[in-house]
């Protein structure tokens, strides 16, 4: 397989705050471009929940920065987010300057991060690839990967990236595990609503687990239900001890079978974060709360199509609005959001974004 003969630095930060989906995606892309690149590297910020272990349990390099930068960050007087700026550009360029012999790229998926922050790296670097789907910032890259839903797409990003910027955007370029793709095949009809999957990503920051297992209690649910965290869970003991005192109730903790137990559901409980894509690939009908305000658009636009039912504002939600919403589906209400899930979502897209990146790469090559 031709080498592009780079190396890749990948700047993403995951935590209890502002949940994994950021690392979780890049993993992905990873994961279909190490074939292509010498090395890849993630730089993140040592925060709580970071996924450092399982970047380096998955073949790659931690490298570790520190003095965090945020969303609400590029908010502050431009004197003090200058400093900021400075400092977290500063240590990612040590980072990419030890590991020298190859051209580096770099790629950004990180909420906190503008053409500020691109522009003072950008001599450090061949290409920058930028993973966003806010749309609210100017970026300075030669790449832009948006995998979210919107009525605009095709204009979200205007005069917001350069003009010779490549750009992909909507569910066609969802970043997915293999596994999915390959499950997708198995798939069969939905004929009865039997099993429910429980699942608000990675961290969960208000708990949403916990009220949706309550509400399957106040039901006094029948229905075969997996409930699933991840390790940047801060209630996951509580939630465990909770599980155990629902019939019919299965607790996974960190697991690397989502596929599977997403195929074996009927309807999913969660979150409007980057799981939407897995459980449209899925053709997964899901109760959907909104975990912040990044999460907003994107699950109206959804919504509107009949992907997924939108609670709204995680925060303001109780056990009861959740049961409610489980009392109210019936099984052709799920068979018909489950054909439109499919529709949206084909499985296929890192394999889209891949092969750009590679011919993004031949064609630096053949100048």
């Amino acid at each position: 397989m031709t080498k592009l003969d780079k190396n890749l630095f990948i700047r993403a930060d995951a935590g209890t705050k502002i949940g994994t989906g950021h690392v979780m995606r890049c993993l992905v892309l990873a994961e279909n471009l190490k074939k292509r690149f010498n090395e890849i590297f993630f730089v993140s910020n040592q925060i709580p929940g970071n996924l450092s272990d399982l970047i380096e349990n998955q073949g790659y390099k931690a490298c570790h920065i520190r003095g965090y930068i945020h969303i609400e960050g590029l908010k502050l007087q431009p004197s003090i987010l200058r400093k900021r700026i400075e400092n977290d550009v500063s240590q990612c360029r040590k980072v990419i300057e030890s590991h020298k012999g190859a051209k580096n790229w770099l790629l950004v998926d990180h909420y906190g991060i503008d053409h500020r922050w691109e522009s003072k790296i950008r001599s450090d670097v061949e290409k920058i690839i930028v993973i966003d789907d806010l749309a609210n910032r100017r970026h300075d890259c030669d790449m832009l990967i948006d995998q979210n839903f919107y009525e605009n797409t095709a204009n979200r990003y205007k005069g917001l990236v350069p003009k010779n910027c490549i750009q992909m955007a909507g569910p066609r370029y969802a970043l997915l595990r293999s596994e999915f793709t390959i499950a997708r095949k198995k798939l069969k009809r939905k004929n009865r609503l039997k099993r429910i999957l429980v699942s608000f990503g990675g961290s969960d920051p208000t708990n949403e687990t916990a009220k949706a297992v309550r509400a399957l209690k106040l039901l006094d649910s029948q229905y075969k239900t997996d409930v699933v965290v991840g390790n940047s869970n801060p209630n996951k003991n509580s939630i465990k001890r909770l599980c155990s005192s629902v019939p019919y109730t299965s607790f996974h903790y960190q697991i690397s079978n989502m596929a599977e137990i997403m195929t074996n559901a009927d309807l999913s409980i969660g979150g409007g974060g980057s799981m939407t894509w897995e459980r449209c690939c899925m053709g997964l009908p899901t109760i959907v709360s909104i975990l912040s305000e990044n999460q907003r658009q994107l699950t109206e636009e959804v919504a509107k199509i009949g992907c997924v039912i939108n609670l709204g504002q995680a925060e303001f939600l109780k056990p009861e609005d959740y049961a409610h919403a489980i009392k109210g589906i019936d099984i052709k209400t799920i068979q018909s959001m489950s054909r439109k899930c499919l529709r949206l979502v084909d499985g296929n897209g890192a394999r889209r974004v891949t092969s750009k990146i590679f011919q993004m790469g031949l064609a630096r090559r053949e100048d």
